[in-house]
């Protein structure tokens, strides 16, 4: 019996001792906070180190807009007589040349120009005949001054109409007569439409015919909502994406803010300017616009590619020079892009490893 006791006890001192043993392999990686621990030259030669500085906090507010055509490059053109419309040459989208023909209308408008075209040129040659006439006359004796005056003044009379004639036949491009011919004022593209064959346009119309636009640069027009109004103003960095092309980010500076609120659906507009060389940026398509802004907050800056998170927590390592390293904890406050905003863990002008990181960090918690 008492030989079984004692065997029972060597038993339980032999299972607890196991225990103590087995126990510490099963825990978790433990952080090396003071240690430091030499790195191979391989992993040293292929690093990369920043330097941990305080700068300003930034942060991402998210937009949605669309993209219109520029309005300082575009033209809107009108009817300038009433009539019938005779031809269309162009149509919506279609890219046009100055001066190239958009439509020519049929107007008794016109036709009436002609007449008085017609009508001024002829008292024109008729008051050149009779002031030639009238200096011979004069310098023979056979006319007084006073009616070779009247008839320079008649001359002079019959040349202004003739030329106010002509400026109207330039204005209205009148081809025979009674066609008026629509002429595109600047080189673009049709971006609105508002006229058929055969359709009548009164003499009093207000209403577009075309709109043609330059779209070598266009303007996103993006909604601000009246909470994040503190938190854009000119010159921000912007960053925007279209539904058409996503995986292509025009980055851009804010151009202006419209001070002012849509009574409707309560948002304030501000605006884009983006190059358009390629024309891939067409007016209506949808836009995502993401403007980088300033906090009122300065923190410790890094690169984000520094941070491992391990076991619920992030780190970063720490290089002390030659071959020495630290694995450092840090309170991080959030990460925008490739910058990483630090709380606390980390001081002005530590050297911080932002390549390989992760290789580094198994080896020195591993040792």
């Amino acid at each position: 019996m008492y030989l079984k006791n004692n065997l029972k006890l060597l038993c339980s001192i032999v299972l607890f001792a196991l225990c103590l043993i087995i126990l510490p392999s099963c825990s978790t990686k433990v952080e090396k906070k003071d240690d430091t621990v030499e790195i191979s030259d391989s992993l040293i030669k292929n690093m990369t180190v920043g330097i941990a500085r305080v700068t300003q906090v930034r942060s991402e507010l998210k937009l949605t807009g669309k993209v219109i055509a520029d309005q300082s490059k575009q033209l809107a053109v009108y009817p300038l007589v009433g009539g019938t419309v005779k031809s269309i040459s162009a149509e919506l989208g279609d890219y046009v040349e100055k001066d190239q023909v958009l439509a020519v209308i049929r107007s008794a408008d016109v036709a009436d120009f002609e007449n008085q075209y017609i009508a001024a040129k002829s008292d024109y040659e008729s008051a050149k005949k009779g002031k030639q006439v009238a200096e011979d006359m004069y310098a023979s004796k056979l006319l007084s001054e006073r009616d070779l005056l009247q008839a320079k003044q008649d001359f002079n009379k019959a040349e202004a109409t003739l030329t106010k004639t002509q400026e109207l036949q330039k204005i209205y491009s009148v081809s025979n007569a009674s066609d008026y011919i629509v002429k595109a004022p600047i080189a673009g593209f049709i971006i609105e439409k508002n006229v058929n064959k055969d359709m009548q346009i009164r003499p009093d119309n207000g209403t577009n015919i075309f709109t043609i636009s330059q779209l070598n640069d266009v303007w996103v027009l993006a909604n601000v909502y009246e909470t994040d109004i503190d938190k854009v103003k000119e010159k921000d960095t912007v960053f925007v994406t279209t539904i058409a092309y996503p995986d292509k980010i025009y980055k851009a500076t804010l151009d202006k803010v419209y001070n002012v609120l849509d009574p409707t659906t309560r948002v304030m507009k501000v605006r884009i300017k983006l190059d358009n060389p390629d024309y891939l940026l067409k007016p209506e398509m949808y836009a995502n616009v993401v403007v980088n802004y300033a906090e009122k907050d300065r923190m410790m800056t890094i690169a984000s590619s520094a941070l491992v998170f391990d076991n619920s927590n992030n780190y970063v390592l720490v290089y002390d020079g030659g071959k020495k390293f630290r694995v450092q904890k840090v309170d991080l406050y959030k990460a925008i892009g490739n910058k990483a905003y630090i709380k606390s863990g980390i001081k002005e002008q530590d050297r911080i490893v932002t390549s390989n990181q992760l290789l580094i960090y198994n080896a020195l918690t591993n040792n």
